[in-house]
């Protein structure tokens, strides 16, 4: 399918068969619309429950929760909703979608008559507005709708939160809909109805709402308000929907749907400015626009934290490692984006529960761990974002806010070793959630040896810290050299993905497992060093039994091919001077994309049709890594 150019129109005459759905969001506000332009979710921060949405979606079984078929179902069915808002009776001709900048998205309708209608929706402050504007036609408000806390399905399920019920409260007086779920304390206030509807109604689970009249008005009779400027003169017939988000006893916070607060055309042209300033030079990079803007929006706002969750839709939890390349791209893109990686420091170091010490394997957005598995490298990945945030920024006030902090986890890691006179240190599950045969890992280490070499460029100042840093480096690097390396014929000596420390060897390489290929980028060892690129060689070939399909890495976790995978052996690619091999990566990502930049978990390693999740932060913000330089090979 043709990709969709930033502010330029892309033509879509009939449904693709694996249609991903439009999204749009900003300030921690998120939401995706169906092919008609009608809302399925639209998600935002809860103190409580983490992330609540309004959405077209039936509750998740709560009995099905460790049944992986039937999450993978649930999570694969989101992309083939239908939403609620407004529907037109005459057969759509043409869809033009219009990707605008992160909080804005446009659809234009073509009917059979030619006459056209279309609709944008963006985010504006703590509101979301819709502007459907037509110059003949007169839709109906329709659908299914319902206010409950986000699913989190989860494959690899670490502690089920018990889902409260969906009872939904709907009622329509004066031009506005309430939405309330009493029993998690949130409403939704939807201004846009004509004043003469009337609605009440209390259901447990969704409620359908379908209202007979038109409900669009004269444009004429609005230029008044100013409103229509928002996508130029358009004559015909106009209305905005505007959505509030509220605790269920908050008063309502606007008092007239055509005018919300703030909302101008000058404040509309400001942002649109500022962020034709941000794209540019990446204008037709899509791949990489995607993973940026993707990046800011799953930036939430939390007190005076920034909690980076994994996607808006299928899993809005937090790890700390997806968190870090996220992160890590925001760092690269500008310094406009200094301040959302500061602030998600400080909801990691002082917001992010870390029961006995440590961080768990994933969290609510509001700090409270959701799974508390320990995983090795999800402790790392924290203090190697401090470092790097403090070395390129040059903020000594975040470090020295934080840096008490550094050598309590390292102790807490310290005393964790099975050998306390060894430098081996245990993981209870791998990178991708899954329990591990063996307790040791090899890509963990390597990056425990990156995050003490970053740590000792930070606490230059501190003479003792720095030189104990430097030694624990070098102990872990002795220690995954003597104790990861084996024969693994015909490859000779490679680095095995675990081992229990004492002769026994895992061989395996799995897409979640970056470290690996950026040892030579990191300096733990040279690009030509002959281990590493044995262990490169085994880890592309038929060999690495569950990692590798048709030619690409995966994992054993969802057994298809990676993007992220795919990302990896672009960095090889550039790292051995490969150009037909860099080639070949970036034809695999271009062809595993989404129509707008988009790319998923995992693929069909032959067709590239999704095959889990639709939605990941992760990759594009892994891919916009390497396009930004982070991870260059340095001479």
């Amino acid at each position: 399918m043709a990709r969709v150019l930033l502010d330029q129109p892309q033509s879509l005459t009939e449904r693709p068969e694996n249609f991903k759905p439009l999204d749009f969001g900003a300030n921690g506000i998120n939401g995706s619309l169906d092919w008609n332009g009608r809302i399925i979710a639209l998600n935002w921060y809860h103190p409580q429950h983490g992330y609540v949405t309004l959405t077209s979606a039936d509750p998740f079984h709560e009995d099905q929760r460790y049944n992986p078929s039937a999450v993978r179902a649930y999570r694969a069915g989101l992309a083939q909703l239908e939403g609620f808002g407004l529907v037109f009776d005459d057969p759509i001709l043409k869809r033009e979608v219009i990707v605008g900048p992160s909080f804005w998205t446009t659809l234009v309708f073509t009917f059979e008559d030619n006459s056209t209608a279309r609709v944008s929706t963006f985010v504006h402050g703590n509101l979301v507005v819709q502007v459907w504007q037509s110059d003949k036609k007169q839709p109906r408000w329709a659908g299914k709708i319902s206010l409950q806390r986000c699913a989190y399905t989860q494959l690899t399920e670490g502690g089920p939160i018990p889902q409260s019920l969906v009872s939904t409260q709907a009622s329509i007086k004066d031009g506005l809909i309430v939405i309330k779920n009493p029993v998690i304390g949130s409403k939704v206030n939807i201004w846009g109805l004509p004043k003469e509807e009337r609605f009440e109604r209390e259901e447990f689970g969704p409620i359908n709402i379908l209202f007979e009249n038109n409900v669009m008005k004269d444009s004429m009779d609005l230029l008044d308000s100013g409103s229509y400027l928002i996508n130029g003169p358009y004559p015909g017939f106009f209305q905005m929907f505007v959505y509030d988000f509220s605790p269920e006893n908050t008063d309502i916070r606007i008092d007239s749907y055509k005018s919300p607060r703030g909302l101008t055309v000058g404040v509309l042209l400001e942002l649109l400015d500022k962020w034709h300033e941000r794209w540019h030079g990446i204008e037709d990079e899509l791949l990489l626009r995607r993973g940026l803007f993707y990046a800011v929006r799953m930036a939430v706002p939390v007190n005076h934290g920034i909690c980076i969750i994994t996607d808006h839709m299928l899993l809005p939890l937090s790890w700390n490692r997806d968190a870090y390349y996220v992160a890590r791209a925001l760092l690269s893109w500008t310094k406009e984006m200094h301040d959302i990686v500061r602030r998600h420091l400080i909801w990691m170091f002082e917001i992010a529960e870390r029961l006995g010490g440590v961080w768990g394997r994933c969290y609510l957005a509001n700090g409270r761990q959701k799974d508390p598995a320990f995983q090795l490298d999800q402790q790392l990945w924290p203090l190697l974002e401090f470092a790097e945030y403090v070395q390129e920024t040059g903020d000594h006030a975040t470090f020295e806010r934080l840096q008490s902090q550094v050598s309590t986890i390292l102790d807490t890691l310290l005393a964790r070793r099975k050998n306390p006179d060894g430098w081996l240190f245990p993981t209870d599950e791998t990178p991708a959630d899954d329990p591990i045969a063996l307790p040791y890992h090899l890509s963990s280490h390597i990056l425990f040896w990156r995050t003490l070499m970053k740590l000792a460029n930070v606490f230059s100042g501190d003479s003792e810290k720095q030189k104990t840093f430097l030694m624990w480096a070098d102990h872990i690097r002795a220690a995954i050299q003597q104790s990861f390396v084996a024969e693994h014929p015909p490859f000779g000596p490679i680095y095995a993905y675990a081992t229990d420390g004492e002769g026994h060897f895992h061989f395996y390489h799995d897409a979640n497992d970056f470290p690996l290929v950026l040892a030579p980028i990191w300096k733990f060892c040279g690009a030509d060093d002959p281990v590493w690129r044995a262990t490169i060689q085994f880890a592309w070939s038929p060999e690495n039994e569950g990692g590798y399909y048709a030619g690409r890495l995966g994992s054993v976790h969802t057994r298809a091919a990676w993007p992220l995978g795919d990302v990896q052996e672009l960095i090889v690619a550039q790292v051995l001077g490969d150009a037909d091999r860099e080639k070949k990566a970036r034809e695999n990502l271009m062809s595993a994309a989404q129509w707008d930049g988009a790319l998923p978990e995992a693929v069909d390693p032959i067709t590239n049709a999704v095959v889990s999740r639709h939605w990941f932060a992760w990759p594009n913000a892994a891919l916009a890594c390497v396009e930004l330089e982070t991870f260059q090979l340095q001479g």
